[in-house]
């Protein structure tokens, strides 16, 4: 029998102050310090068969032309196959603007997104000259950190806490996965400093714990409508929201850290493994959207508008603030989908992972926790997690409902509401594609 071997890595990918910062359009300025380093970190399995990376990287997400950048360094420093490397963002929204000046007015460095490529790309190369003969194990908890951020009761929640465990031989602890659904946006457009949030103080917790060598990775899952318990609209017109502090977020990353410590201690781990990836590329409807004309016009007006309030109540104002940031999200549609020559679709990569019982499903996006609920509860795998943000970023995927109720997430999202039923229904057939394979 071939032995499991598996290596792990993880790289400063923290930029220079000053960097833009991404997240909050409504940012006043570059960043002015770092609260916490960020790490783009690696994780490669080989069981003599297949050779799979699974990347994470403390950063708000990238296009997909980034990730095939990044896949063919890899490709040509370990020989590891594109298919079988899944690159993910933890979703920070105090990370440096790495979507090519979405958030920095066109002020994001291609010159350090080139250097950032090549330690992603070392980092899984460090992971993969580092593999030795190693075990394998998954659990869950369930904890929850995190809100509805569209419904009143806060709910539903994807409470699931994912473990995924890597011991060597002797049974030291090399690596730890986790998967959680919320946003990591503890921390608002007020703050200048790069930071990790939550995440990072629940990745520090757990590799401080467990030893110096341990490597502790975050992905997110469906988040799409989860975060840490305040309004989208207020936080994007810069709105103040008490309690969005470095405190709140250490609490919350230490709640997290806590229920991973305990799945962890109960994890057990097999050196037989059987690894195996599928993938399929789907096209999804993009919804009509104004000219590039009627766009400006539209935003001028809502700016117009706002201008002429300076003695109305502040609910008006609110409300106008609100209207003229939605004009703001078209305008910035239209101009992405112009600029990528898009007519009637955008392409979305579908990655399905195997690691024995557990399945990874990732996506380029944010899907709304209803339907990634829905995707765990059709499937047949003992463990689906979820990882979002992964292989690229394509934006909101709202349920069909939520384009009933209105809101940000309907306003800002590419897709019409049929992206929700071509996104499960590819997602079910890759689930059943992959547990054929024994």
């Amino acid at each position: 029998m071939k032995k499991f071997l598996a290596g792990a890595a993880k790289v400063n990918i923290t930029p220079p102050v000053g960097a833009p910062l991404s997240g909050y359009t409504v940012r006043k300025d570059v960043s002015q310090g770092i609260h916490d380093d960020l790490y783009a970190k690696a994780l490669v399995l080989d069981n003599g068969e297949k050779v799979l990376a699974i990347v994470t990287t403390d950063l708000l997400g990238f296009y997909d032309n980034f990730v095939d950048k990044v896949r063919n360094l890899i490709k040509k420093q370990t020989g590891i196959d594109k298919n079988n490397i899944l690159i993910s963002a933890t979703h920070t929204h105090s990370a440096p603007d790495t979507l090519y000046g979405l958030y920095s007015q066109g002020r994001s460095s291609d010159s350090w997104m080139d250097v950032l490529a090549q330690k992603i790309a070392g980092c899984v190369y460090m992971a993969w000259r580092n593999r030795k003969e190693a075990r394998i194990g998954t659990g869950k908890g369930s904890v929850q950190i995190g809100v509805n951020r569209r419904n009143p009761d806060g709910k539903p929640i994807d409470p699931e806490v994912g473990v995924l465990r890597v011991d060597d031989i002797e049974g030291n602890l090399m690596a730890v996965v986790i998967n959680y659904t919320c946003h990591a946006v503890v921390l608002g457009p007020d703050n200048l400093l790069i930071s990790a949030d939550y995440p990072g103080y629940t990745m520090r917790m757990i590799e401080k714990l467990k030893g110096e060598n341990v490597v502790a990775m975050f992905t997110n899952g469906a988040e799409g409508d989860i975060n840490t318990g305040h309004s989208a609209d207020i936080s994007g017109i810069g709105g103040c929201i008490p309690g969005r502090t470095f405190e709140r977020a250490e609490k919350l990353g230490n709640i997290l850290g806590g229920e991973v410590l305990k799945v962890l201690e109960q994890i057990k781990v097999s050196p037989k493994v059987h690894l195996d990836v599928k993938k399929k590329i789907v096209e999804l409807p993009l919804k009509t959207l104004p000219s590039l004309e009627e766009a400006e016009k539209e935003l001028k007006k809502k700016a117009s508008t706002l201008n002429k309030l300076k003695k109305a109540s502040r609910e008006e104002i609110t409300r106008a603030k609100i209207e003229k940031f939605y004009a703001e999200i078209t305008l910035s549609m239209v101009r992405e989908i112009e600029d990528l020559g898009l007519r009637k679709t955008m392409k979305a990569e579908i990655q399905a992972m195997r690691l024995n019982d557990t399945i990874l499903i990732a996506f380029p996006g944010e899907l709304f926790v209803e339907i990634g609920l829905e995707i765990k509860k059709d499937s047949d795998f003992k463990n689906t997690f979820i990882v979002g943000l992964a292989n690229g970023e394509i934006g909101y995927i709202p349920t069909h409902q939520a384009f009933v109720e209105g809101g940000y997430e309907s306003i800002s999202t590419k897709f019409t509401g049929e992206a929700e039923n071509i996104i499960k229904d590819t997602v079910l057939k890759l689930i059943k594609e992959i547990r054929r394979v024994s």
